[in-house]
């Protein structure tokens, strides 16, 4: 009979409002190995500092969610639950006067930001997705999982871990070629996982010195440095950077003007009334719907294995 990881710990939490679903950790598309979604349950793997570990969480409508755990992990997960589920953010100052912002938020109060505490988790996925579609980056993701990853703990779960900064820093980046990441992106992805000590201390960092941290070290720029400070720290100001959309869907949801915007400039300038809040801000027009037009036809996947 085959060994399974028991589990080791169990938590009940009151959601007190809040949706999980907004808060919770995205992962790269429903092909990601690390990251299962489906109604009422979430779950995730990853490597904490105490060790690999699993979660899941499972909600009903009274409000309270069951979370459980496997690994050795386990017990970080748990005590991390309540900012995973978006239960520590403070919305209490959030009181928008623009009218579709104040409309959004009055449909939509249980939107919180999470905070998942973990650089390396996010950092990884979000260093395959530049410059490139999301198609591509959740195909190569997925790929490099089960290349360099193993499987997590926890009975009847099936995920995987991410690959650890150690296994990864063993590489050249034209190992990397394999899974359609090209030179520059594996570079970026191979000196994150050989300074990864470093970059997991942005977790316990203010915003602004987290987004310093993680772009002092080559390949990693303003995008992925707020993508990562925002995912990790769940901090409601934080506007992600560099965004090829964002500028664009924030011009025409508080303007109405649907002219292509390539400039974070204009965005920050339409945000500083809501400073506090901007990321949040940004959040509630993403999730409401606003898309630019298309400018072109979308292009073929990208891909670079065997060149």
């Amino acid at each position: 009979m085959g060994v399974v990881a028991s589990l080791t710990g169990r938590r009940l939490l009151r959601l007190d409002g809040a949706e999980p679903e907004s808060a919770l950790p995205r992962g790269l598309g429903r092909s990601d190995p690390t990251t299962r979604r489906a109604p009422g349950t979430y779950a995730r793997a990853v490597r904490t500092p105490a060790g690999a570990g699993t979660v899941r969480f499972r909600w009903n409508s009274s409000g309270d969610v069951h979370a459980e755990a496997w690994g050795p992990g386990s017990d970080w997960l748990l005590d991390a639950a309540p900012a995973w589920l978006g239960l520590l953010d403070d919305v209490t100052t959030f009181r928008p006067e623009h009218p579709l912002v104040a409309e959004l938020w009055r449909r939509r109060p249980g939107r919180r930001l999470g905070a998942s505490r973990l650089v390396w988790p996010e950092i990884g996925g979000v260093v395959v997705s530049q410059r490139v579609q999301f198609p591509d980056a959740a195909r190569s993701w997925r790929r490099l999982v089960r290349r360099f990853g193993t499987p997590a703990p926890g009975p009847g779960v099936g995920l995987w871990l991410a690959p650890s900064p150690e296994r990864l820093a063993e590489l050249g980046y034209h190992d990397l070629h394999r899974f359609d990441l090209e030179r520059r992106r594996a570079d970026a992805l191979l000196v994150a996982a050989r300074h990864a000590a470093s970059l997991d201390a942005a977790a316990a960092m203010l915003p602004e010195a987290a987004i310093a941290r993680v772009q002092a070290f080559p390949g990693l720029g303003p995008w992925t440095a707020t993508s990562v400070t925002s995912a990790v720290l769940g901090a409601p100001d934080v506007v992600v950077l560099g965004d090829f959309w964002m500028p664009t869907i924030v011009r025409h949801a508080l303007t109405g003007d649907r002219t292509w915007c390539p400039d974070d400039a204009p965005m920050l300038e339409l945000l500083e009334p809501f400073a506090g809040h901007r990321g949040r801000v940004v959040r509630l027009l993403a999730a409401a719907g606003f898309q630019p037009k298309r400018r072109a036809p979308r292009r073929e996947p990208h891909r670079i294995a065997g060149y």
